[in-house]
């Protein structure tokens, strides 16, 4: 089967991949703008079988600390995977326009699923199992690199079809009843959402680099999202913000519980006349709504009005294609009696929704095994919103060009195997250290 390459536009480019069953973001003429303007090489190319467009895929290259170039395709490249000439004849030609950019290596890691799984992360191959495409990309020379939890080409994600969903009442009935409640307060605290813009990207990026100081996990600098909303359509790239204004909401409940109690004195002389029984069932939920205001003005105690209007939670959503992506973000943890993620991500489902968009995506998703195992509380977090655990097929890796492939990983074996070495050198100094100052 003959096919050929050639860079395409930008416009040729979305017209093929954006609602294709594989599309994502990465695999995106948005982000492959970004990216350029980041400095990196990426290019969008297409692949043609007597002319029609049969595959496309962004490729991006960069040069290792050794000098040898790596051609990237991540989430692709999209095409029919099912059909076997198709594939062979298509990573044949991709290696191959790989070769004409001197690249030592091709690396992809396609947006197909290697086996259907539940919310649970049980196995049901009798959904779908794409298990044996491993064994024929293996055959075709691709190695492949595993499916590990990785945070920097993610293979486990959390995903949540929207299909058949009607309306919020529908969304939210299929949550957990935790969730439900987490959003609900969240709602009633009066937390609200707003994109951020180049003139409040400090605000967005602010709470997104304290809560990943806080949960350590690894964020990008506040140039790269400045790049982000210049490159790409506020269509494409949301970052978004949960707020609470503390005035304003300190106001509310204590207007509310003034109302509460201004109803309850009423109630109370009015079964004091007439012994109305309907009005002290009425008097013993007013009652709770003002135990409840009461309890919401302690709570907020230790937030001083002169906080004012504050950022709670920030994550980066993209959007494209039939999905939402949650991309990355967090709660600062000194506000997290807000709820500032739930709202977050309650919001964009509602968005997703009313846009038409068909997944939605919590991305990076791990320690789903095991209690004990990291991350698994924010799995327990984004299964509370419904959804199932997706795996994808990971990553291969081909050589382009043998000489160099070899001579590179000869490079990176030794490169480990000194970094090894000085970690253990290090460890080694610091006990010897630790040991002599125990002694002093």
């Amino acid at each position: 089967m003959h096919v050929t390459t050639e860079i395409i536009s930008d416009e040729d480019f979305t017209a093929f991949a954006q609602f294709h069953p594989q599309s994502s973001f990465i695999q995106s003429a948005e982000l492959a703008r970004f990216q350029r303007l980041r400095g990196q090489d990426a290019e969008l190319v297409g692949v043609r079988r007597a002319g029609e467009l049969v595959a496309v895929a962004k490729l991006t290259y960069a040069a290792n600390r050794l000098g040898y170039r790596t051609c990237q395709c991540s989430k692709g490249p999209l095409m029919d995977w099912a059909d076997p000439a198709l594939v062979e004849s298509v990573l044949a030609a991709l290696t191959r326009h790989a070769s004409g950019r001197k690249a030592a290596e091709l690396r992809i890691s396609p947006n197909v699923r290697y086996v259907a799984r539940d919310a649970d992360g049980v196995e049901h191959p009798e959904v779908e199992d794409n298990r044996p495409l491993v064994d024929r990309l293996e055959r075709l020379g691709f190695a492949h690199e595993g499916t590990a939890m990785d945070f920097v080409d993610i293979n486990w994600m959390f995903v949540k079809s929207l299909e058949g969903i009607e309306d919020a009442e529908q969304l939210i009935m299929g949550m957990d009843y935790r969730t439900r409640k987490a959003i609900r307060k969240a709602e009633k605290n009066g937390v609200f959402l707003e994109q951020a813009t180049l003139e409040t990207l400090d605000e967005f990026y602010d709470a997104l680099s304290t809560a990943g100081d806080e949960k350590g996990f690894v964020y990008r600098d506040k140039d790269y999202y400045r790049t982000l909303l210049t490159a790409t359509s506020p269509t494409f790239t949301k970052l978004m913000m949960a707020r609470i204004d503390i005035p304003a909401y300190r106001a509310s409940l204590t207007e509310r519980l003034a109302a509460e109690r201004a109803s309850a004195d009423e109630l109370r002389a009015a079964i004091e006349a007439t012994g109305s029984a309907k009005k002290a069932r009425r008097l013993k939920v007013v009652d709770e709504l003002a135990d409840s205001y009461e309890r919401s003005l302690a709570d907020i105690a230790r937030y001083p009005d002169s906080i004012g209007v504050t950022t709670v939670a920030a994550i980066h959503f993209a959007c494209y294609g039939d999905e939402i992506t949650c991309v990355i973000g967090g709660t600062k943890q000194d506000f997290i009696y807000f709820n500032g993620a739930t709202r977050l991500y309650w919001g964009m489902l509602l968005h997703a929704l009313e846009h038409g968009y068909r997944r939605y995506n919590f991305y990076g998703t791990f320690g789903i095994d095991s209690e004990d195992a990291e991350g698994h509380g924010n799995y327990e977090f984004k299964k509370g919103f419904g959804g199932e655990v997706v795996q994808l097929l990971g990553t291969f890796v081909s050589p382009v060009d043998r000489v160099a492939f070899t001579a590179m990983r000869a490079g990176r074996t030794l490169v480990d195997a000194a970094t090894t070495l000085r970690s253990r050198g290090l460890k080694a100094w610091r006990s010897r250290r630790a040991a002599t100052s125990g002694r002093s």
